[in-house]
């Protein structure tokens, strides 16, 4: 077979989890898959990263930025159908939500959730529209769907309006960071992290509900946690003036850290010393970090919303996102119950052994050949 694996959506070091999808599962496929051939088609930024070089890929650099939305749309519905015209392929397999809507090939779009339908509020206005319009149009011309999670499965068919055996549920998965996770001493001499802390994760988009949880810590630091920091990983949100504005108001900002975007062995190295990690999102089609901090070993403290539950069954703690007061007292829980700590912990390395790359390239290879009718 001859496949093309459309990733002009991904940005690299923006995407988040989906780039984490693209890269581990083509990884996957290269170890597991010698008989077909692959072309990516990849964009500007993707190229300039080298993101998979690692691999012998056939790759075509399209000349178009993914952070202008509009031109790689463009580029996507009225230039990549002649590309794979061109190169004879038998099936193309669109990793980003979005597919050309006219294909001289049979096509698989991955649709890893409905954020503009759950979380389109906290979007432009035009990016939403634009989503709506293209994830639903993508869903009903291609030949098949695949999605993250029996959640995300729901909603597709619930609002898509496709047959529900037009979709196959495909786990993402987790694999190691790091092998040598960041030690104390460079946290502290890098980032002025020392314990004890509760560990989150920030992002450019503001549904990861950073500054709920910072009002959780506030009220944790109130009940006594005189010692206690929270450290938060990653991008800050796309309106980080406002976050800025509620941690310096705060009379706890000296115990608050943002360490901005870090290299894969200090994340590593912050989920390993972590006293609690905490997922405080309003929305998630899976939710990687989860299984990340199972890996390390720390405990976790869960939203109680969407595709969470799912994927993190009885190895974590939950709580309403949108109830501060349970989010502290869930904190303040599994920081005063040191065997429920060690239990989560014991049941997240159990947990994360059932989610593997290989899984699901094996998963996505058979879609390929149900798809083509091998």
């Amino acid at each position: 077979m001859k496949i093309g694996l459309n990733l002009l959506y991904l940005l690299p070091g923006v995407a988040g989890g989906t780039e984490t999808y693209a890269r581990s599962l083509l990884q996957a496929l290269a170890r597991l898959d010698n008989q077909n051939c692959y072309w990516l088609f990849i964009n500007r930024e993707t190229s300039r990263f080298e993101l998979f070089d690692e691999q012998e890929w056939n790759t075509i650099v399209c000349q178009v930025p993914a952070k202008l939305r509009p031109l790689r749309y463009a580029w996507e519905q009225l230039v990549l159908p002649f590309q794979v015209k061109r190169l004879g392929l038998d099936l193309v397999h669109s990793l980003g939500y979005v597919q050309p809507l006219h294909l001289p090939c049979k096509s698989i779009v991955t649709i890893h959730d409905l954020n503009f339908l759950n979380i389109g509020h906290m979007m432009p206005l035009s990016r939403r529209l634009a989503l709506r319009f293209f994830v639903t149009k993508s869903a009903k011309v291609a030949d098949h769907i695949i999605t993250v999670s029996e959640f995300s499965k729901k909603q597709i068919v619930d609002v898509l309006q496709v047959p529900p055996e037009k979709v196959t549920v495909i786990y993402n998965a987790v694999k190691k960071i790091a092998e040598r996770p960041s030690d104390l001493n460079e946290l502290a001499k890098k980032y002025r992290i020392v314990q004890p802390y509760i560990l989150g994760l920030s992002s450019q988009s503001p549904h990861k509900n950073i500054a709920g949880l910072i009002k959780a810590f506030e009220l944790l630091k109130s009940k006594g946690y005189r010692d206690l920091k929270l450290v938060l990983a990653g991008h800050l949100p796309v309106h980080a003036s406002e976050l800025k504005q509620v941690i310096m108001r705060s009379r706890f900002r000296n115990d608050i850290f943002f360490t901005g975007y870090v290299p894969d062995r200090v994340l590593a190295g912050l989920y390993t010393y972590a006293e609690v990690f905490v997922f405080p999102s309003l929305y998630e089609g899976f939710g990687i970090p989860i299984l990340e901090a199972f890996l390390y070993g720390a405990p976790v403290a869960c939203s109680r919303v969407a595709a969470l539950p799912e994927i993190a069954g009885d190895a974590a703690i939950y709580f309403d996102p949108n109830n501060i007061e349970d989010m502290a007292n869930v904190l303040d829980y599994l920081l005063t119950h040191e065997d429920d700590r060690k239990m989560l912990i014991t049941r997240g390395k159990e947990r994360v052994a059932l989610f593997t790359w290989e899984k699901a390239a094996r998963k996505t290879l058979d879609v390929y050949k149900r798809v083509l009718g091998e």
